[in-house]
């Protein structure tokens, strides 16, 4: 392990997108470097669509010359992004006096099981990225992507998972803290979006953080969470843009009985009889399809909520498992309450009675110990998130 202490930072795709944002990067980890820490950086691609080294640019590109597009193939273009970034920010260091190395994920030693368009790390050998930090340089790293540890074959762990690399590298090297950067200054209760004016928190506990994740939030990926909770290294959600200290995402007690309302928009509900069968786990389900699965009253019907997108794909692992679905309903959305268990208990039933005096049809319900959800015409997401926020939150 390393002498020095470290700090993992992660930096998203606003973060680097235009000149002066990458110059408040450079004076984050310029920052990092004076309070006596040693800086691990993992970047995303540069933008978003439309901007010319943006992921989703990349994409279109190579989709424009007909489809299907090869798994293989997509992943070669996809990572090519993350590669730009690392190194426009890398010589941005050294322009400001700091020794850096850019490394891609297969470089610095990130090992994935193989899967095109969402592969999975299997485990990350620090030793290249500690001896960097040894020798005094700073790691620059390209977000969600590493390769096969025999062949080498580029691999990309799928939409947003420049978190995970983030928070993966960070437990990987001890890290005291994995520092993720973004456009919003933290987790938010509500969206501010959808709520302008919202609340921003202190401090998440790492299960009530990856419920909100997996139910909607979008300000972390559910699996970072996941691999901080099993390092037991703290997460901190934080603005590129600003100064403020963030939200920690740690062991720690929440600030209040209500931590999120969290919406999860534009999803197909599929209802699946005997659906217990299908022994996915609820990570299972997200890793796999970005889905959600709840159950019904009776224990075995399930209900998945899935984007559009990835429907066949469920609908064809539940047929390979002799399961078929009963049901589907479709432009719908899931809004949700997540707490501490006496405020779960006690605001379910509000919570309906809330939607029923609005006019807004419930097409299922379920409630967990830390968790509420209605599920919604999509269209009336927004509304019935507001108004859960004046009921429980204002």
């Amino acid at each position: 392990m390393a002498t020095k202490k470290i700090v993992a930072q992660k930096f998203g795709g606003t973060s680097v997108a235009t000149p002066e944002s990458r110059q408040r990067v450079v004076a984050h980890i310029q920052r990092t470097l004076n309070e006596g820490y040693s800086p691990v950086v993992v970047v995303s691609a540069m933008g978003r669509r439309g901007a010319p080294y943006a992921t989703d640019t990349l994409l279109d590109l190579i989709h424009a010359q007909g489809e299907p597009v090869d798994g293989r193939d997509e992943d070669l273009i996809f990572h090519c992004g993350e590669v730009i970034s690392v190194a426009i920010m890398s010589h941005l260091l050294k322009l400001a006096g700091l020794r850096s190395v850019g490394l891609t994920g297969w470089q610095a030693r990130i090992y994935t099981d193989g899967r095109w368009r969402r592969g999975k790390i299997v485990r990350i050998d620090p030793s290249r990225i500690l001896r960097h930090v040894e020798q005094g340089e700073i790691p620059v790293i390209a977000g969600g992507q590493g390769a096969t540890a025999d062949e080498g074959e580029i691999t990309i762990l799928g939409r947003g998972a420049s978190d995970t690399s983030g928070v993966a590298v960070g437990v990987a090297v001890g890290a005291e803290k994995v520092e993720i950067y973004s456009d919003v200054p933290g987790v938010a209760l509500a969206d501010p979006r959808v709520i302008p004016g919202a609340r921003y928190l202190e401090r998440i506990s790492y299960r009530k953080m990856y419920e909100i994740g997996i139910y909607g939030a979008r300000v972390m990926h559910p699996g970072a969470v996941l691999i901080g909770q099993r390092g037991n290294t703290p997460i901190v959600a934080r603005s590129t843009f600003t100064d403020s200290p963030g939200t920690l995402i740690g062991d720690v007690r929440d600030e209040s009985p209500l931590v999120g309302i969290p919406i999860f928009g534009n999803v197909h509900l599929l209802t699946v009889a005997e659906g217990h069968r299908w022994g996915m786990t609820p990570e299972d389900l997200f890793e796999r399809f970005a889905a959600v699965g709840m159950q019904g009253e009776d224990g075995r019907t399930l209900v998945v909520a899935v984007a559009p997108d990835w429907r066949r794909e469920v609908e064809d692992s539940l047929k390979s498992h002799g399961l078929v679905v009963s049901s589907v309903a479709t432009d719908m959305g899931l809004v949700s309450l997540v707490g501490e268990p006496e405020f779960i208990a006690t605001s379910f039933p509000t919570a309906k009675t809330v939607a029923a005096a609005m006019g807004i049809p419930v097409a299922f319900a379920e409630r967990t110990d830390i968790r509420c959800t209605l599920a919604v015409p999509n269209r009336e997401t927004s509304r019935l998130a507001m108004a859960f926020y004046q009921a429980f939150a204002a």
